[in-house]
Parts: structure tokens; C-alpha cells; sequence
């Protein structure tokens, strides 16, 4: 009963002794908090701080139960940890800054008022698919390369700037014109969010273990390997040698692929 009482004293207390400058500062940080998680949350480096969380988690679990070999190893990785980030995510960091420096206040005060959650994966309709996967064989018919990428959880942000902003809605003209061989968009990949193409000409990343893949495999095939070995992203694939259609998913490449196949793979793996 006395810790009881003595809790709400200092609660109390704390109340009474909360000032302007207390508000302003917890207003601050929040708006900070808010603005890096509204800026990362577009990039793979999510998927860490989910990761960290967890490791919270254990260490908190950890240290309830007087587990002492796994308190040592995760007050370890919360020591090193800090400097691992900074190497794995200078690009991210460096982003985060440059948004920053970029912002202006009045719009990001704009935007902590009236934004709202425009890139939640919606369920892609049937028709959307489809029209995918008819531009794809109409392509593979003619010969023209293409990579397109649907997004899903993980947020490709970092792969959408490397091209050009379309934000268009999807159709088979739109996608077969941006491919021909003469269009200035050919050369790269198309990422799809949602039920639109929200860019074209985008740089992929190359795979973890090149070296382990078949040469018969060209550019695009390992590009593609490479955007699904580091995202949940599927990835299709259209091959000018050889007009053979090929999906790829978590670092698996499956080639020879029908447009009923596409249609059934993107169905299933896209609810």
C-alpha cells in the first residue's frame, strides 16, 4: 500500500512540476520519431528495426528470468550494434538526411497534420493481373525484355528513386511502350505499388552469389534474382533472347513460364 501511495506522489509531483517547455519538447520528438519512421518505413530498413524490437524484446525476457548467457548477448549486440547499422545503412541514413534537406518546414508540418497512409498494399484485383500478364506474353511474342516488380510488405522506396516517377494506372499499352526498344524507360525495371506503376527505369541491385547462377541466365534473370533476394517483392521477368516469360521470388528464378502461370502465381502470391 505505501509503494502505492508513494507512486502517485511521485506522479503527482511530476504533474505538478510539467511546464510549457516539457510540451514543446515531447511535441518535438514525437514530430522526429514520427518523420523517421514516416521516411523509413519506405525503405528494407523496416524489416531491421523490426528485427531490433525483437531483440528488445528477448533481452527484457532475458533479463526477467535471469537468463545470464543471453543477457550477455544481447547487451553485446546493443553495444555493437549502433556501429553495424551505420555501415549496413549508409545509403538509408544518408537518404533520411537528404529528405530532411529537402523538406521544407511548412510542408512537413503540412504533412504531420493531414497525411495519411497512401502506400498500404491494397489486394490487386484480377484485372490488373491479368493485364500484366497479357502485356507480357504480347512482349515475350515480339522479343522485348522487361523486369517489372510488385511490391508487397517491404516498401522499395530506395529502388523506386533510382528511376523515373509514372504514377499512372496500369494498363498493357502502358507497359509494352515502356519496354519498346526504342523507348528512353526500357532500359531498367518497372515497379508496380498497389494497382499502379509508380516508376519505370529502375536500377536493381546485383545477386548475393552471382557466381553460383547459370550463365544461361542473362542481366535481367540475375537482376531480378538479386531485387527478390533482399525484398518479398515477386519479380517478373520477359527475356529478349530467348521471349521466355520467368518469375522470381525469395532468390528462386522459374522459368518457361505460360501467361496462365503468371495469372496463377500472381494470384496466389499476391493476396
Amino acid at each position: 500500500m505505501n509503494q502505492l501511495v508513494t507512486f502517485f506522489n511521485m506522479l503527482w509531483g511530476i504533474v505538478l512540476s510539467f511546464r510549457f517547455n516539457d510540451l514543446l519538447d515531447i511535441i518535438v520528438i514525437s514530430y522526429i520519431v514520427y518523420k523517421m519512421i514516416q521516411i523509413l518505413r519506405e525503405t528494407r530498413a523496416v524489416q531491421l528495426l523490426k528485427g531490433l524490437f525483437f531483440l528488445l524484446f528477448v533481452g527484457l525476457f532475458a533479463k526477467i528470468l535471469n537468463l545470464k548467457a543471453l543477457s550477455v548477448v544481447t547487451a553485446n549486440i546493443f553495444l555493437w550494434g549502433p556501429i553495424a547499422l551505420v555501415v549496413l545503412f549508409q545509403n538509408e541514413l544518408r537518404r533520411v538526411l537528404e529528405h530532411v534537406g529537402r523538406t521544407r518546414v511548412r510542408s512537413r508540418f503540412r504533412s504531420f497534420l493531414y497525411s495519411g497512409n497512401d502506400h498500404n498494399n491494397a489486394d490487386f484485383d484480377r484485372a490488373v493481373i491479368h493485364k500484366v500478364a497479357n502485356a507480357c506474353e504480347s512482349m515475350a511474342k515480339l522479343r522485348t525484355g522487361a523486369i517489372i516488380i510488385f511490391e508487397r510488405k517491404i516498401k522499395l522506396g530506395d529502388i523506386i528513386e533510382t528511376g523515373v516517377e509514372i504514377n499512372a494506372d496500369i494498363s498493357e499499352d502502358l507497359i509494352q511502350n515502356l519496354f519498346f526498344k526504342n523507348s528512353p524507360l526500357h532500359d531498367g525495371a518497372v515497379v508496380i505499388r498497389n494497382t499502379k506503376i509508380v516508376a519505370a527505369s529502375c536500377f536493381l541491385p546485383k545477386p548475393s552469389k552471382e557466381e553460383y547462377i547459370s550463365r544461361v541466365l542473362g542481366s535481367r534473370h540475375r537482376a531480378a534474382i538479386g531485387m527478390s533476394e533482399i525484398s518479398d517483392a515477386i519479380v517478373v521477368v520477359v527475356s529478349e533472347e530467348t521471349g521466355f516469360i520467368s518469375i522470381a521470388e525469395d532468390g528462386v528464378i522459374k522459368r518457361k513460364l505460360s501467361r496462365t502461370d503468371v495469372i496463377s502465381y500472381l494470384q496466389n502470391g499476391l493476396k
